[in-house]
């Protein structure tokens, strides 16, 4: 195996708890051709001067500044200033096994592999462990992950995050993070598959993932949760100019998504905040109605009680309640 150059882009907002703590697993790793790359957007915390004193820890560190835009736009950053031959993205309150990146950039040798994966596990915030779902390990086609992207939940666990991989610098470099705060991760991915060829998913866990209560998608709902509709409706218009062979599984996965968001908005009360999104969702179910033969009871329910009985919803919230 050659010695390619290895860069990890890290996007930092407030997370003076963790991020030493993330940066340690960082830099014992067994592999040591890599660049650091720690994008502080706009830390109101002590976040950016931890970045600063790692700076003189370890000379394969680089730390960039800049206004709080979002972890896209510090993504985004990274890729850009990006000089390796693989790219990696950890977030800034995980942590890494210490051969992570050289058992991932082993197996990419090893089968031509354009992204690299190795499995993961959950963290919780008390310490303990969930294990996600398990499933095959091994060599696949782009255009087998992608059959499988909307309803294999161990493809759904491995590829819908960009942590955990090693991306091939050519297939990433002409790519951005679209400015969503919520659904940018599994547009990204997608987009990542349709020009990649060959996926490599490893059989031992290498990156630990902090959920936190708080996080984006643990939160209560907010306008940000509408941002995954609109990542999920770009994913299904790529499925229909370059993908078709998926298009009537990603249509049913939009329209689940559509059901779920819109409950959430009717049970919060929040039907005139966000009326203009209410309100083409509303549509939306009507026009893709066919769809819906191949949900079960629950979901079918829940169509029913979004275009005619709303107040089901809030009724029983206070029941639960």
């Amino acid at each position: 195996m050659n010695n390619p150059l290895v860069s990890i882009i890290i996007p930092v907002y407030n997370v003076e708890n963790f991020l030493t703590r993330c940066l340690n697993s960082i830099l014992v790793q067994t592999y040591e051709n890599i660049e650091v790359l720690l994008v502080d957007d706009g830390s109101t915390d002590s976040s950016g001067e931890i970045c600063d004193k790692f700076v003189t820890v370890d000379s394969r560190i680089i730390v960039f500044h800049k206004k709080n835009g979002g972890v896209s736009t510090a993504r985004n950053l990274g890729i850009e200033h990006a000089k390796g031959d693989y790219i990696c993205f950890v977030d800034s309150d995980d942590t890494v096994e210490p051969d992570m990146i050289q058992y991932t950039l082993q197996n990419a040798f090893v089968c031509d592999a354009d992204i690299s994966c190795c499995l993961l596990d959950v963290v919780e915030i008390d310490g303990s462990i969930r294990f996600i779902t398990k499933g095959n390990s091994g060599f696949r086609k782009n255009t087998d992950i992608i059959a499988l992207y909307f309803t294999d939940q161990f493809i759904k666990d491995q590829m819908y995050g960009v942590y955990n991989k090693l991306f091939k610098s050519t297939i990433v470099k002409n790519k951005t993070f679209k400015p969503y705060k919520l659904g940018e991760d599994i547009l990204f991915m997608f987009e990542v598959l349709l020009c990649s060829n060959n996926i490599y998913i490893g059989n031992k866990v290498g990156y630990h993932y902090l959920h936190r209560v708080g996080s984006a998608m643990t939160s209560v709902f907010s306008e940000k949760r509408l941002d995954y509709i609109f990542a999920a409706k770009e994913i299904v218009k790529l499925c229909k100019g370059q993908a078709p062979y998926v298009l009537d599984v990603a249509r049913s996965w939009l329209f689940y998504h559509y059901l779920i968001t819109l409950r959430k908005i009717i049970t919060n009360n929040s039907k005139r905040q966000f009326s203009t999104f209410y309100n083409e969702g509303i549509r939306y179910l009507r026009e893709n109605k066919v769809v819906l033969k191949g949900f079960g009871f629950m979901r079918k329910l829940d169509y029913i009680g979004i275009l005619y009985f709303p107040v089901y919803f809030r009724l029983l919230k206070l029941i639960r309640l």
